[in-house]
């Protein structure tokens, strides 16, 4: 065992080789391993310690240097309790835990110091986004204190409060040695039976019928049942061995150290200053100052000479002088020392700064955890329990969806559009996190046939999945561009303009985004039924919603699924689930070939009755059915549904008449009131009709019956995904419920996140949000836990106000459906 370290903590020396350290490492590399884990630091350290937790030690590591010698060793090793979701918050807070009791638990002393945080706003902007914190921490239990400029000098004496309007005071954040508190999870992993391999590099992985079966060393091949790459910025040169695109690129990172000082620095907390993008801790006697700049230096793969185990770059003083200029305003000490180490070294990013957890749509059994975006010390001891209870039960038991590796669409994996992105990406952390915020880099990837006919009405596009899609338009002389606002934003009078012709007359809408996956041939029936929770033996020419489940009963992705023949069935689903549907069923992707148009609103059947002959009524044409429709351009895939509650259709015409179709429905609307709308106004209306929306009022940790889709499963129909886990769970008393929530203030806004209260305790929170231009007040969807409430007068904590709200178990907006079936 390794005796604790003299000094409190090692961050830049920790070249201890696990070999040297943890007896019982080091040993010959096993022929078969249940899981095999590929990378040693703090990602791959944490997930073996969990598996040996969950009770799975028949797992192996391998790195091929030593551990921590990737990204691991250089971190500045700050902890955190708060992060901007409820999920993120929960692995942050785990990761907290774990440092807290490792040194105990191994005998490895972490130098792990919950001395606080400081994060100051330099503009109200920026207090308004920390209040959203202070209600993320209070919905947890967790200690933060809002401050005035004044306090926040008090609690650190060195720092310079002119400029500030205020800060916050997270308790129990602190710092952490990364390299140690790597080494005692492995310690732990290991005394427990599992197993650690270092100077062993991957050449290969094995896979027989989409699932992978071996890991390939240099050192010998293992046979297993899970592989889990934890391999940080080398991770997708590995997952292309299996096929598998990973969108995750490398960015020089740095940080700069003090001589000594006097003041008693590691006693102090450590300051964030987000608007200068730049952190300061203490660290022995001395400070540590880290940048996030807004514009960050890319490295290509082809730029890290192997071996770089322990490597860094030449350090780039000019490059971030403007960050570090912030630094010495925030904290005047700085202008009297110098500096005495400069760390320049590379990190991994990803196209959305969140990190990328779980397994991959084109193999099973094949994980990555990577990306931490220069979160893994934060994150890292919650991804790795993550990973490892996936790995146990069978799916996901806490909610990583937002992190799932499907929701990159294939193109963005491509290193054209990786390393201008990441250029933004690295300084995301700091930067201003507002509602609707779009990046600004690498854009115009994937684009729909409409994209120019759209941009020249005024369309002001956001991303998804790589899309460029339509999220708002711009009135004639009004700039097309996206201003944000943690108010009512400049574009919201926009939205609610094409919200009110979804409602009133018709609107037009580009879904050309959406997934769309066929099945074709004899075995398409059992195909669909097994992947899908509802009976999709039906009619031909029949529409079914239904949801797609993992082992454990989570929903994968809702969907609607279409008969088209009696071997032929058309999946329709959100463009994030892309990959995952396509692999699932193993179809033929449509996405690209098949445009969407949907047309919505009372007056969608006079329009589309001007450009047909076709009876459109619903005595020939009913709610929930499809047709091939001549609209004069040749038969075009109608189908009548609608995700914004009003009578609709959405049109499926391959993608080379698209452009034709459009302009005949303008045309045609033209005296009709028809307006183009965007994904914004699709949000608002499908809030106010209660319609949920994947993965955030429902995702792969929620069963149907927790989320008010009971009605998609065909109980009697036997071997789909997930029903055994369903049958197991549904006589249990219901301890989540998914309810309809609006505010009965009409001013505010309701987001994803706010805290649902009743008699001044927490007793949910809310999925999704938006404002119902019709019902006059922002409306959404909130999981209770305490289900009983579903009906009831509650309150809303928005950014530290409490608003009053009331809960339904029915939708607020045409409950009964009438408008839909009009």
């Amino acid at each position: 065992m390794l005796p604790p370290t003299a000094d409190r903590e090692r961050l830049v020396d920790n070249t201890i080789s696990a070999a040297d350290a943890l007896p019982g490492s080091g040993g010959p590399l096993p022929a078969r391993a249940r899981v095999v884990v590929i990378g040693g630091g703090i990602i791959g350290c944490s997930v073996l310690y969990h598996l040996a937790e969950n009770g799975i030690v028949d797992a192996v590591l391998v790195e091929r240097h030593q551990i921590t010698s990737g990204t691991t060793w250089h971190p500045a090793g700050l902890t955190a309790t708060v992060r901007a979701t409820h999920a993120l918050t929960e692995l942050a807070s785990h990761g907290v835990d774990v440092y807290a009791g490792l040194a105990a638990r191994a005998g490895i002393e972490n130098g792990f110091n919950p001395r606080g945080c400081l994060t100051v706003a330099r503009r109200p902007e920026r207090m308004t986004e920390l209040a959203y914190s202070v209600t993320m921490a209070r919905h947890h239990g967790i200690e933060v204190h809002a401050l005035t400029p004044a306090e926040l000098v008090q609690q650190h004496p060195m720092l310079d409060g002119d400029g500030l309007v205020g800060g916050v005071l997270y308790v129990k954040d602190g710092t952490v040695n990364p390299g140690s508190s790597a080494l005692a999870m492995a310690k732990l992993a290991v005394d427990a039976g599992a197993s650690l391999v270092e100077q062993t590099a991957v050449e290969g992985l094995e896979t027989d019928a989409r699932r992978v079966t071996a890991v390939v060393t240099d050192h010998g091949r293992i046979e297993c049942e899970t592989v889990v790459v934890c391999a940080g910025l080398w991770s997708p040169p590995i997952l292309r061995m299996a096929g598998a695109p990973l969108a995750l690129y490398a960015a020089e990172h740095v940080w700069t150290m003090t001589a000594p000082v006097k003041e008693p620095v590691w006693e102090w907390p450590f300051v964030r200053d987000p608007d200068g993008q730049v952190y300061v801790r203490g660290y022995r006697d001395r400070l540590i100052v880290g940048a996030f700049e807004p514009n960050g230096k890319p490295r290509s793969l082809d730029t890290i000479a192997e071996p770089f185990a322990f490597g860094e770059f030449p350090f780039d003083h000019a490059h971030v002088a403007p960050s570090l200029k912030r630094a010495h305003e925030r904290l005047p000490l700085l202008r009297s020392v110098s500096f005495e180490r400069h760390l320049n070294a590379p990190e991994s990013f990803t196209p959305d700064s969140l990190p990328i957890v779980g397994e991959l749509p084109e193999v099973g059994g094949l994980f990555v955890a990577a990306g931490m975006n220069s979160q893994g010390i934060v994150l890292g001891p919650g991804v790795g329990r993550a990973v490892a209870e996936w790995i146990a039960e069978g799916a996901p038991t806490m909610d990583v969806a937002d992190l799932a590796p499907g929701r990159f669409g294939t193109a963005q994996a491509g290193t054209r559009y990786l390393h201008e992105r990441t250029r933004e990406s690295l300084g995301r952390l700091y930067a201003m996190h507002w509602p609707d915020l779009q990046p600004t880099t690498a854009r115009g990837l994937r684009r729909t046939p409409l994209h120019d006919r759209l941009a020249a009405s005024g369309a002001v596009f956001g991303e998804v999945a790589g899309w460029e899609r339509a999220n708002w338009y711009a009135e004639p002389g009004q700039a097309a561009e996206y201003s944000y606002s943690f108010d009512r934003p400049p574009y919201f009078d926009n939205v609610a303009a094409e919200h009110r012709a979804a409602r009133e007359t018709v609107a037009l809408f580009d879904l050309s985004s959406f997934a769309k996956v066929q099945v074709d041939g004899p075995g398409a029936l059992a195909t669909v039924q097994e992947a899908f929770s509802s009976d999709l033996d039906v009619p031909v020419g029949k529409v079914v919603y239904t949801t797609m489940l993992n082992a454990l009963g989570g929903v994968e992705s809702d969907l609607t699924v279409t008969r088209l023949a009696a071997d032929r069935f058309l999946a329709v689903a959100p463009a994030v689930a892309q990959r995952a549907v396509v692999n699932r069923l193993r179809g033929r992707d449509r996405t690209a070939e098949l445009a969407t148009l949907a047309v919505m609103g009372p007056r969608s059947r006079e329009l589309l009755g001007r450009l047909t002959g076709a009876d459109l009524s619903s005595d020939s044409f009913p709610f929930g059915t499809v047709r091939e429709i001549d609209f004069g351009f040749g038969p075009v895939l109608a189908v009548r549904v609608s995700f914004v509650g009003e009578l609709g259709w959405e049109l499926y015409p391959v993608a080379d008449v698209a452009l034709s179709l459009h302009d005949a429905i303008v045309e045609a609307g033209s005296d009709l009131g028809l307006r183009h709308a965007g994904y914004h106004a699709l949000d608002t209306l499908r809030s106010e009709k209660g319609y949920r929306h994947w993965p955030h009022d429902v995702g792969p940790a929620d069963t149907p019956l927790d989320t008010g889709l009971g009605f998609t499963i065909a109980w009697e129909k036997p071997n789909f995904t997930g029903r055994e886990a369903l049958l197991a769970g549904r006589e249990r008393p219901r301890t989540r419920r998914l309810a309809h929530i609006r505010l009965l203030d009409a001013e505010p806004l309701l987001r994803s996140g706010d805290s649902v209260r009743h008699d001044g305790r927490v007793v949910g929170r809310v999925t999704s949000g938006a404002y119902g231009h019709h019902l006059g007040c922002a409306v959404g969807l909130a999981m209770l836990v305490e289900p009983e409430l579903a009906a009831s007068a509650v309150t809303v904590e928005i950014a530290g106000r409490e608003v009053e709200a009331e809960l339904s178990r029915r939708p607020f907006y045409d409950p009964d459906n009438v408008r839909l079936r009009a």
